[in-house]
């Protein structure tokens, strides 16, 4: 038994030993509870909020042009995510960002084919998360890569490599050049993967930390609509 039944059940019999013990009492009967009717002012306002509403989340974004999906080692859906966060990245410090990383988990699963809406996008991406900039070094930022391997590949951008019959990278490249462990780098990613909710341990505790007041789910409106289209695509990042 819960508490809560059990809260329940000691009140009925509360209840219970009140009636044997004042048999004598009259029981008033509480009439039906009758709903106040909803005041016009309060009832035009929200009717007004609504349809301000239904109007923001039906704008078009963008055309899905094939069913994207998540996929492993690399998939249209992870590479257009993980890219996302990069390029919207650079444009707020309207500087180079080397990595974008996010895990899968912080997405619902695929876009089907035909028009994105603004709704679309906040079921696609369903927490109010914001854009964060870590600076890593190389020997860290491999570790991370490691633990995208071991996983079998997830959303990341800006780096390409091999995963090996061990589950470990090889020839990994950032940016077309050889990862050198004492350079650093900036990696784009969100507040939810920083603080330790994706399954990169790499990213998280990190001290050299931006966090931008761009909300992830505006970020992907965003680059969604600079997409204008968005298709089924894969580059052969993770092999």
């Amino acid at each position: 038994m819960t508490f809560k039944s059990f809260r329940l059940l000691g009140f009925c019999l509360l209840l219970t030993g009140c009636a044997y013990f004042s048999k004598s009492t009259e029981i008033e009967e509480v009439p039906a509870s009758v709903y106040p009717l909803p005041d016009p002012e309060i009832a035009e306002k929200l009717d007004s909020y609504r349809d301000f509403l239904n109007e923001l989340m039906g704008q078009k974004v963008a055309t899905v042009e094939d069913t994207l999906k998540f996929g492993k080692p690399e998939g249209s859906l992870s590479n257009i995510v993980a890219d996302a966060l990069r390029f919207q990245a650079a444009a707020e410090l309207r500087s180079f960002v080397h990595v974008g990383v996010i895990g899968e988990g912080s997405f619902q699963l695929f876009l089907l084919p035909g028009d994105l809406t603004v709704g679309d996008v906040y079921e696609f991406m369903p927490y109010d998360n914001h854009l964060v900039i870590l600076t890593m070094k190389g020997s860290r930022l491999m570790e991370l890569i490691e633990q995208v391997a071991e996983v079998g590949g997830a959303p990341i951008s800006g780096v390409r490599f091999r995963i090996d019959e061990d589950g470990n990278p090889n020839g990994v490249l950032v940016n077309a050049e050889v990862l050198d462990p004492d350079r650093k780098y900036l990696v784009a990613t969100s507040s939810w993967s920083a603080n330790g909710g994706d399954q990169f341990p790499a990213l998280w505790n990190i001290s050299d930390r931006m966090d931008l007041e761009v909300s992830i789910q505006d970020l992907y409106i965003e680059y969604f609509r600079n997409q204008v289209v968005l298709t089924t695509s894969t580059d052969g990042r993770i092999r």
